[in-house]
C-alpha cells in the first residue's frame, strides 16, 4: 500500500510539473501506465536528450522521478519474491536497502541469513551497521562482536566496533579493539576502510580519553 502511494505522488507530481513547463511528458506517461524496461529506457534516453540544454532542469528532475519509480517497482518485486532469492541476491539486496536508509527492512533480511548461515561474518557486520545506523548501539555492538567471532580477521568490522563502542562512551574498550583490528589491516581486501578514516577515529579517541 505505502509503495502505490509513493508511485502516485511522484506520478501526479510530475505529471503537474511537465505540464507546467510545457515538456513533452508522453514518455513518462507511456512509462507509468506500462513499467517494462523498455519504455524505462526510452523515457530516460528522452530526458537525457533534454538535459543537454543545461538550463532544462525540470528534465532532470522528471529523470529522478523515474529512476525513483523504477527503484521502488524492483524492491517490490525483491519484496514479493524474497524466498525465491538465492543467498547471493539476498544478502546483496539487504545491502541496498541499508543503502538506501531502509534499516528495518535490511535488518530482517540479515537475521534471516543470520540463522541460515552463522558462520557467515559479512551479514553480521552489516547488521551491525544497519542497528548503528539506528543508533541500537547495544545491538549493533552485539552483532558486530559476532562478525568479529566468526571471522577474527574481519578488518572492517573491528573499525565499526570501535565506532560503536565510541558512541556508547567506552572510549579505552574502542582504543583497544581499533588497535586489535590494526593487526588484520591487510585483510581488507575490499578496501571498505581508509587509513585516513582509521587515523582519524584513533585520533578521536585518543582526545576522548585525554578530556575524560
Amino acid at each position: 500500500m505505502k509503495f502505490f502511494l509513493i508511485i502516485l505522488l511522484i506520478s501526479s507530481i510530475a505529471i503537474i510539473l511537465t505540464a507546467e513547463t510545457h515538456v513533452d511528458n508522453d514518455q513518462f506517461t507511456t512509462y507509468q501506465q506500462d513499467k517494462t524496461f523498455a519504455n524505462f529506457q526510452k523515457a530516460i534516453a528522452f530526458y537525457n536528450s533534454k538535459c543537454e540544454d543545461t538550463e532544462m532542469y525540470n528534465a532532470t528532475l522528471m529523470l529522478s522521478y523515474l529512476y525513483t519509480m523504477e527503484l521502488h517497482k524492483n524492491l517490490e518485486i525483491l519484496e514479493t519474491n524474497l524466498d525465491s532469492l538465492d543467498t547471493k541476491t539476498k544478502f546483496s539486496y539487504a545491502n541496498l536497502l541499508l543503502e538506501i536508509g531502509k534499516y528495518e527492512e535490511s535488518i530482517v533480511i540479515y537475521e534471516m541469513l543470520n540463522s541460515d548461515f552463522p558462520a557467515w561474518s559479512c551479514p553480521w557486520r552489516h547488521k551491525g551497521e544497519a542497528l548503528l545506523k539506528q543508533q541500537d548501539y547495544q545491538g549493533a555492538e552485539i552483532a558486530t562482536k559476532k562478525a568479529i567471532e566468526v571471522r577474527e580477521d574481519h578488518f572492517d568490522a573491528y573499525i565499526q566496533l570501535a565506532k560503536i563502542q565510541r558512541d556508547m562512551g567506552k572510549y579505552n574498550v574502542a582504543l583497544q579493539t581499533l588497535e586489535s583490528g590494526m593487526k588484520y589491516e591487510e585483510a581488507d581486501h575490499e578496501d571498505e576502510v581508509t587509513n585516513e578514516e582509521v587515523e582519524l577515529l584513533k585520533a578521536d579517541l585518543i582526545k576522548l580519553l585525554k578530556t575524560r
